[in-house]
């Protein structure tokens, strides 16, 4: 916590002010995406900012999100292309239907042109925890801009205006330490981000040594150890990035592993886990390109300390020895951990090693212990804590279903986030008006909801209309032909498609029953070289009770063959097959609206 604290702060964080903890924003409710869409639609929020972001068709129940945005006083929209979020007011079904009109909504957009993934340098972190550096191929067009850059000349602005304020509640913002170098386009150097991420000893280790001249060319100008860029050459002592905007020194040597990283404020760090990826030999391990095993090592940067196999540590016996000869990754070598991969256990921990009675840390871990984020060091198949929804992995049906749980008495989740509103209805088990499972899925042609897509003339070609699988056996129940035109139905919504009589799709046998599937693509909208209606449309605001993911994967739906009136005509369609009266709560376990403690009132864990 020091370490991030001198990296956000600076020489202004000291012992004497807790390394600048007061100055860390306070958490004043939950602001996390569906709250502060109920805050949105309730006048609670004033203005919101879009990077890469496109809630008008790329969230749940879209509809609402669109109802949302034209609360707002203003939206900033940063993208390439014109999305859905900035010309909803102009542009939307809703509009177009009357629901909404463009006199009528006060949002005022600002949308600022941004720079494409290959017009921008930075680094990509994935699943696997390997960090990869992606250099950037030319300039961007124009006034466009990196994110980065819009981020970087925004704190710069609101810094500047804080500093000429006497106002006690900007004092975080005075106390920033925003040192960051830039190139010839005003961007922040990437790379120097990368150094103050991977940390750096605060102090430099000669009183009187010369800072290191700042290197401004592009990082392919210079390579390091197995074609890795490096961008700036270190200094004798490891200093990499050295000056600040005034050409001041800013900083010591860079660190090169976590285990570096000190409580006394001489270390500073803005994320302990990358430690590592930019060392004192100034060589930035993220645009390595040179495999050198089989494990991948000399290709990116995988955190912590390039460790490709989390707790490998189990790879090996009790007593040290590989499992495998043929797969090992760590075993003891009577002094230490050695291997292929980079131990992920203290390195001379002996396997016979017993803790002492009161053991804490890593102390308390026995040395056949492999797991050692778990204060017992073992691998948990009972989960003590931790999930919301814990110990032991069970199933329940989703929130709307056409099917009863067999397991339990219960149907859903009973710790699930249900977010109940009017606009936001889940239809009970068993609802003959949706004897359908819908379920959404991507397209090898298309992007997420489609901006980075649907603008492309070769990519809309070969996927130029929004389409709905169904199975040949419901097809020829409702007499629709591959080709058609369909409404698809949910309590929230009803978008048009084509219909995709595919052998793909086929139907469920459960208890006696025959039950459809329908699913669609989530890649379109209203904009763009092909259009079509947003399955998002058609989902519920939901979440699993951990990190709140959405439930995108499964509710009920109606299928109505033919074309999708327009207009007002709409609104009389959607309630002759999803009545938009009635109470709230259809469902029977679902929580009336402000009861619970999940979401801030918004949603309920339940009780069973």
């Amino acid at each position: 916590m020091v370490s991030t604290l001198k990296a956000y702060y600076g020489k202004r964080a000291i012992a004497q002010n807790d390394f600048g903890y007061g100055w860390l924003p306070k958490l004043t409710g939950n602001h996390s995406f569906f709250e502060y869409l109920y805050d949105m639609l309730d006048g609670k929020m004033e203005g919101m900012f879009l990077m890469g972001q496109n809630p008008a068709v790329g969230a749940p129940n879209s509809r609402l999100q669109r109802k949302a945005l034209s609360k707002l006083k203003w939206l900033v929209v940063r993208e390439m292309v014109e999305i859905e979020s900035a010309n909803f007011w102009r542009e939307s079904p809703e509009v177009e239907r009357g629901e909404l009109k463009a006199e009528d909504i006060e949002t005022e957009i600002f949308f600022f042109p941004a720079a494409g993934h290959a017009e921008k340098e930075g680094a990509f972190t994935n699943t696997q925890r390997l960090l990869q550096w992606r250099e950037k191929a030319v300039d961007p067009p124009g006034d466009c801009r990196s994110d980065a850059w819009f981020m970087h000349h925004l704190a710069l602005r609101v810094i500047a205006k804080a500093q000429a304020s006497n106002d006690p509640l900007d004092e975080p913002l005075r106390a920033l330490d925003w040192w960051y170098p830039e190139d010839h386009l005003g961007d922040p150097q990437m790379e120097a981000v990368l150094a103050e991420i991977n940390g750096w000893h605060t102090l430099r280790e000669k009183e009187n040594a010369q800072p290191p001249p700042v290197r401004r060319g592009h990082p392919s100008e210079a390579q390091g150890e197995g074609g890795t860029s490096n961008a700036q050459p270190p200094t004798e002592e490891g200093v990499v990035f050295g000056l600040d905007r005034d050409g001041n020194p800013h900083h010591g040597p860079q660190v090169n592993g976590f285990a570096e990283l000190k409580t006394d404020g001489s270390t500073a760090s803005g994320c302990w886990i990358y430690s590592g990826v930019l060392g004192r030999d100034g060589v930035n391990k993220a645009n390595s390109r040179k495999s050198r095993d089989y494990l991948g090592h000399g290709w990116g940067f995988a955190w912590p300390s390039d460790r490709r196999i989390i707790y490998n540590r189990a790879s090996a016996r009790p007593d040290g020895r590989p499992w495998s000869e043929r797969k090992k990754l760590v075993w003891w070598d009577s002094e230490k951990w050695t291997g292929i991969d980079v131990a992920g256990f203290v390195q001379g921990k002996p396997p016979d090693y017993e803790p002492e009675m009161g053991a804490e840390g890593l102390d308390a871990i026995p040395g056949d212990a492999p797991f050692v984020l778990h204060e017992d060091g073992l691998g948990w198949i009972y989960v003590p804590k931790g999930l919301k929804d814990g110990p032991f992995p069970t199933h329940y049906e989703p929130l709307e279903s056409p099917v009863s749980n067999e397991l339990y008495s219960r149907d859903t989740n009973p710790a699930e986030h249900w977010f109940p509103r009017a606009e936001n209805r889940f239809a009970p088990p068993g609802d003959s008006r949706f004897p359908y499972v819908l379920t959404t899925y991507r397209l090898t042609e298309h992007h997420t909801a489609g901006g980075m897509s649907r603008f492309l003339s070769h990519l809309a070609e070969l996927q130029p209309e929004m389409f709905a699988e169904i199975s040949p056996e419901l097809a020829a129940e409702l007499k629709i032909n591959n080709g058609d035109h369909i409404c698809i139905v949910t309590l929230r919504a009803a978008i048009e498609a084509r219909a995709l009589v595919s052998r793909r799709i086929r139907p469920l046998h459960l208890n006696g029953k025959t039950l459809h599937q329908v699913a669609v693509p989530y890649h379109f909208g209203t904009a763009g070289l092909v259009r079509g209606g947003a399955a998002n449309d058609l989902l519920t605001i939901s979440g699993e009770p951990n990190v709140t993911i959405m439930e995108a994967k499964a509710c009920t739906c109606n299928i109505v063959p033919g074309r999708l009136p327009s207009g007002p005509a709409f609104a009389e369609f959607l309630n002759k097959y999803a009545p938009q009266t009635g109470p709230v709560a259809l469902h029977p376990e679902e929580p009336p609206p402000g009861e619970g403690a999940s979401g801030g009132g918004h949603g309920s864990e339940g009780n069973d």
